[in-house]
This record gives C-alpha cells, structure tokens and sequence, in this order.
C-alpha cells in the first residue's frame, strides 16, 4: 500500500514543472568568495551546486547563475552561486517560475517549489509601466531584472503554455506585458487590442436580427426572479485593485471616491454595511498599510485593495466573519 501511494505521489509531482528562481549576473568567483558589481554592498553570496561541488571549473570571471531571495519588499537579501555559464548569456536577466499567490500595484508574491529543496516565497516589484492583472493561484513565468537592489517583473507568461512552446508542442505564448493580459480577454469581455482581429460570429448569431432600439424609458429590467433556476452569476475576478476617479463625473453621487465612514477620532477600522470595509485613512497607511499588505495573502475570501485620491486606502471583503478574524491578525502582527 505504501509503495502505491509513494507511486501516486511521483506521478502526481511530474505533472507541473519544477520552479525556479534565477538571476544571471556578470562577477568573480575566487577563493575569497563572489564578487560582482550589480550587487548592493555587504549582501551575502554563498555558493552552492556547481560552484561548491566543482569549484575549479566555475572560479574567475563570467556570467554566473544566481539563486536569489527577497524581503518582503522585493530587495535581495541574499544569493546563492551556483554555477558560471559556458557561453555568452542570452535571455532575459532574471527568471522567475512559480505560483501566484498575491499581486497588488506594487509587487507579485510567488511561491517558488523547486524540485528539490523546501518551497520558498519570493517577491517581485512590478517594473515601470507593468500594471496588467494577473491571476492568483496561477503558474506563471516572470522575466525581469535587478534595478536598484530590487528585483523586478517586466513581463509574464503563462508556466504551462510557456513549457509546451519549449518543447515544441505550441507556438510561443503572447507574453504579458505593459498593461495587457492577452490570456484573459475574451474571458473577462474586454475588447481585443487596436490591430487585432475581432472573433468570428457564430452562424445564429449573425441571422439573429438586431434588437429593436430602446423607447425614451428604455427596455424594462427583468425583475431578479426572472433567473433561470440553477443559472449562475457571471464569474468575478477574486483579487482586484481598484483606484477612485481623481475627477468623478459632474453631477456626482456625493459618495463618489469615497470609503464608508469611521468613527469619530478612528483612523483605522471595519466599516460599511456589505460589502465590508477595513479603512485606513492617510494617517494611518504609513504604520499599518505595509503589516496589510503583508497579510493580504491570508485573507482567503474573495477581496479588492482599493486607493483613493486623499491618500485612504481599504480593503473591501464580502465575508465579514473572514475579514474580522483576519483583521485581528493584522492588529496582532
């Protein structure tokens, strides 16, 4: 019995890729240890793999193969040496494979599995201009650099499709990039990009006659039981960042860009009637906005990370029990 449930556990490992997390870097590698100028001053590069099993044949100057690891806010803490390429360098300068746990404005928080070893989290800044969305709970590919100490995304593929082009089974992925997502526009409704052929109709939709238009009043809404039975609600994305209208329409609703109320004296707090608000307005977004944000991840209900123009930033959540406990965890630290 135990060697079948050993099998299953093989087999059901091979099925996705191993993870990775790799950063090239030109430097040197002497007895006295790694050196490379891209490197912020005092960090700690060890070395491992190939440069510690057979450290003769991967010493001197080169491009050398990193294993990095980040703070919480994307600065590397530490590398790992783990072997100094044979030939020139070409790709991308840093290689990111694993799941998406959390995305924000900022940052992706990815947990990385490798094949061997114990999984780990890393954190990537978004590179300038790369606000596309992104799916947690996804595989993907990141490609990026290190800028500043940081490393940071550039643009996404899909893991899986990206693992089928490699192998020849599929043409290369459109990559994720700027502020488009190609994998997710005909799911999300969005219209495709300028130069970009529209789908094709479906037969019975083109004999399908145009609706007639609209009286003065418009057509009547359909009264909410006019849901079939058993017909679900459209799918909604589980994370989402929204930000208010620096310029809201004239007239305006006058709660237009605005969170629910707190108490008098509050500067942080659960608010609104459903959804639910934790507000944190700009008095507080400094002490408390990065302990949040760190937390986002263990918030396992459905949720939006919303900013606002005065600086107030909330985190909007459907469960009031699940925001509750979660929030004590945040207060706890």
């Amino acid at each position: 019995m135990e060697e079948v449930r050993e099998e299953r556990k093989e087999k059901t490992g091979a099925r996705h890729p191993a993870h990775q997390a790799t950063l090239f870097l030109e430097g040197r590698l002497g007895e006295e240890g790694f050196h490379s100028p891209r490197l912020p001053r005092g960090l700690r590069a060890a070395v491992a793999g190939y440069a510690l099993s057979q450290p003769e044949e991967h010493r001197g100057e080169g491009v050398f193969t990193l294993w990095p690891r980040t703070d919480e806010e994307g600065r590397l803490t530490e590398v790992q040496v783990a072997l100094k390429l044979k030939r020139p360098m070409e790709g991308p300068e840093l290689v990111v494979h694993g799941i998406l746990l959390h995305a924000d404005g900022r940052r992706f928080v990815v947990l990385v599995q490798p094949k061997s070893g114990e999984a780990f989290r890393l954190v990537l800044g978004r590179a300038r201009g790369f606000t596309a969305f992104l799916e947690p709970r996804k595989a993907y590919r990141f490609e990026g650099a290190l800028r500043g100490g940081r490393l940071l995304a550039e643009r996404a593929f899909p893991l899986g499709k990206w693992v089928l082009a490699r192998k020849g089974e599929r043409p290369l992925p459109e990559p994720i990039e700027g502020d488009r997502n190609p994998h997710l526009e005909g799911r999300r409704g969005k219209e495709p990009a300028p130069g970009e052929a529209k789908p094709k109709e479906r037969p019975e939709e083109a004999q399908r006659p145009a609706p007639a238009p609209p009286g003065p009043e418009g057509p009547p809404k359909p009264p909410k039981e006019a849901r079939p039975p058993g017909e679900r609600r459209p799918r909604r994305d589980p994370v989402r960042v929204w930000r208010a209208p620096e310029e809201p329409p004239d007239p305006a609703p006058p709660d237009l860009g605005r969170p629910p109320a707190l108490g008098k004296g509050q500067v942080m707090g659960l608010a609104g009637t459903g959804p639910y608000y934790l507000v944190l307005l700009p008095q507080a977004v400094p002490d408390w906005w990065p302990r949040v944000e760190r937390l986002l991840p263990e918030l396992n209900r459905r949720y939006e990370v919303r900013f606002y123009p005065d600086g107030t930033r909330a985190v909007v959540a459907w469960d009031l029990e699940a925001l509750k406990v979660w929030y004590k965890r945040v207060l706890r630290g």
